[in-house]
């Protein structure tokens, strides 16, 4: 059974910068995907806050939908490659940026893709349609 990566900001394919390590051969991208909550601008980087989920499990509808890229894992090797890029220490969660967990999709249903949480203030500007490569590419005062 394969696993993904869902991701929303600086790892989505032509989103990030000279810095931003390269996914080839470590995921293969699959295809536009959903999660349900927030994401927030922390400035030079975007920081996912999931929905939170009823007794059932089920997320929270109004928390909102971020698009993200749904990423087949090819090789082990890509966790920490991209765990050091999102600053996230399995070792050292609290100290971490960032926490990896693996969560439902809204789009596909079905699907559980591994996403880097923030940990980040969540009082930071709400991403209009949590759509991160759009709202990177407008001008901002």
């Amino acid at each position: 059974m394969p696993e993904y990566f869902a991701f929303y900001g600086t790892l989505m394919d032509g989103a990030g910068d000279a810095d931003t390590p390269s996914t080839a051969g470590l995921v293969r991208r699959v295809g536009p995907c959903r999660l349900a909550g927030t994401l927030r601008d922390h400035g030079a980087y975007p920081g996912y806050f999931p929905a939170v989920a009823d007794a059932a499990g089920e997320a929270a509808a109004a928390g909102g939908h971020v698009v993200a890229e749904l990423h087949e894992i090819l090789r082990p090797e890509a966790f920490a490659i991209f765990d050091a890029w999102e600053n996230y220490d399995p070792a050292d969660e609290a100290g971490s940026m960032y926490l990896r967990r693996r969560l439902p999709l809204i789009d596909p249903a079905g699907i559980f893709a591994w996403v880097y949480v923030s940990q980040q203030p969540a009082d930071d500007p709400a991403v209009p349609n949590g759509d991160w490569r759009t709202y990177r590419l407008q001008p901002r005062s």
